[in-house]
C-alpha cells in the first residue's frame, strides 16, 4: 500500500521503539555551538547543530502572504527555505519548490513514494530520504534526479552534512555517511536498534539517540564510536540540540537530559509529568533557554545551565512539531490548526493564526518570514507586507 495511515505507522514505529527497550578517548571540538545568523533554513531543524533556532528576527505581527494547495494525505515533515526558496516533501511522493518570496511554484516532481522527513539543502542539491528507505538527491533547480541510495527501513529525519558526505540515518538502526555528489558509502555506523532522528553535528563529532535508549557519539571523519554510548534510560526519536557547551536529548519517557560537549558528562535531567509525560520530537535553544513542547499540550523554557522551569503556556492541542526560534520570538504549528507566536524570555502570546486541519512539522524561518505545511497538503507563508 502506498500511503498507509501515518497515525498507524507513527503509533507502530513508536510501539516498536519502546517495545525494543524494554527488552531485558574524545577528540576535541575548536569552537561552541550557538544560534545561526542565517537567512536560510536548509534543514529540519535549521542548522547541523540541530537548535532550531535563528537569529533573524520575525515583524511583531505576521501576516498571510502566500498559500499554495496540494490536498493529498498532506505533510508529516516541516519544510525548509534555502536560496529564497521553499522545499517541501509529503506524504503522497511528492517534492515542491516554491519562490520564498512570490509564492510561485518553480517545479514539482512525484515519487512512487512517500514522505515522512523534512528535506536538506546543500550547494545547489536537496536531499531527501522516504518511508521505503531510500534517500533521494535532487538538482533544487528542476528536481531531476542525481542518484539514490537504498537502506532497509524508513528514513525519519532530515539529513545533514560534513565536507562532502551527506549524514542521515534509517530505521535499519543505521546512520549512513555517503558522497554528495556520486551516493557512494563512505561508512556506517550501526546501533543495533532503531533511529528516528537526524545526526547532530558538532564539529568532526555526531551525537545520536537511538531506540536503543543511548546516545552516540561518532567520529563523523571515520564512522567509528567515540567512547562507549550513554545511558538516557529510555528511547528517543528526537534530534538532540547542541548549543553553548552542552548537548540536549528528549525521550520518550517525557525526560530532558543536558550533557557537556565535546566529553559528555551529565549536566541536569529535567522530569515533570505535568508538562511532559512523552516528548515526540525536539527542543529549540537559544539564548540560554531550552524550549520545549509536549503532549501534555504544554509548551515551556528550561534554563540551559539547571533545567529550572522559567515559563510555562498551556496550550488549546498539543504541537506535535518542534518549537521555532527566530531571534527573539518562539514559533508553534499546532496540531489543532494554530500557528502561535510567543515571547522567548516571558512566554507572552504575541500572535495567532488559524486555518483549517493541523500540523505535523515543524515551522522554518528565514529572512523575515515563517512557513508551515499542513497535514491537509496546505504550504502556508507569513511574514510583513511591503
Amino acid at each position: 500500500m502506498k500511503n498507509p495511515s501515518r497515525i498507524a505507522r507513527r503509533w507502530w514505529l513508536t510501539s516498536l521503539c519502546v517495545l525494543f527497550w524494554l527488552q531485558p578517548g574524545v577528540s576535541s571540538v575548536g569552537f561552541l555551538i550557538s544560534e545561526v545568523v542565517a537567512t536560510d533554513w536548509p534543514m529540519g531543524r535549521g542548522n547541523a547543530a540541530g537548535t532550531g533556532a535563528t537569529q533573524d528576527a520575525l515583524p511583531e505581527e505576521l501576516e498571510l502572504l502566500w498559500q499554495v494547495d496540494l490536498e493529498g494525505l498532506g505533510f508529516d515533515a516541516g519544510p525548509i527555505i534555502a536560496d529564497g526558496k521553499v522545499f517541501a516533501a509529503d506524504h503522497d511522493g511528492r517534492v515542491i519548490s516554491i519562490d520564498l518570496s512570490s509564492g510561485k511554484e518553480l517545479w514539482r516532481i512525484e515519487l512512487d513514494t512517500g514522505f515522512v522527513a523534512s528535506p536538506a539543502y546543500d550547494r545547489g542539491m536537496l536531499f531527501v530520504g522516504d518511508y521505503d528507505g531510500t534517500l533521494h538527491a535532487l538538482d533544487a533547480s528542476n528536481g531531476q534526479e542525481k542518484w539514490t541510495y537504498r537502506t532497509e527501513l524508513e528514513i525519519d529525519a532530515s539529513p545533514n552534512f560534513y565536507g562532502d558526505t551527506v549524514l542521515f540515518t534509517s530505521q535499519d538502526g543505521t546512520l549512513y555517511a555517503v558522497g554528495r555528489e556520486t551516493g557512494d558509502l563512505v561508512w556506517k555506523y550501526q546501533t543495533g536498534d532503531q533511529l528516528q532522528c537526524g545526526a547532530t553535528l558538532i564539529g568532526d563529532l555526531t551525537f545520536l539517540g537511538g531506540c536503543d535508549a543511548h546516545l552516540h557519539v561518532v567520529d563523523v571523519k571515520t564512522g567509528t564510536a567515540v567512547g562507549e554510548p550513554i545511558a538516557i534510560d529510555a528511547p528517543t526519536g528526537s534530534t538532540p540540540a547542541a548549543y553553548g557547551n552542552s548537548v540536549f536529548v528528549p525521550t520518550y519517557a517525557g525526560e530532558l537530559f543536558a550533557f557537556t560537549v565535546p566529553a559528555p558528562k551529565r549536566l541536569w535531567r529535567f522530569k515533570d509529568e505535568k508538562l511532559s509525560h512523552e516528548f515526540k520530537n525536539s527542543v529549540a535553544v537559544a539564548d540560554d533557554l531550552v524550549v520545549a513542547t509536549s503532549r501534555n499540550k504544554r509548551l515551556f523554557a528550561l534554563d540551559i545551565k539547571n533545567g529550572e522551569v522559567r515559563w510555562v503556556k498551556t496550550l488549546r492541542k498539543r504541537s506535535d512539531g518542534s518549537p521555532t526560534i527566530a531571534g527573539q520570538t518562539v514559533v508553534i504549528a499546532a496540531a489543532d490548526g494554530r500557528i502561535i507566536t510567543f515571547d522567548l524570555k516571558t512566554g507572552e502570546e504575541k500572535w495567532m493564526f488559524e486555518v483549517k486541519g493541523g500540523f505535523i512539522g515543524s515551522p522554518a524561518a528565514a529572512d523575515g518570514k515563517v512557513v508551515v505545511a499542513s497535514d491537509r497538503g496546505t504550504i502556508f507563508c507569513f511574514g510583513e507586507k511591503r
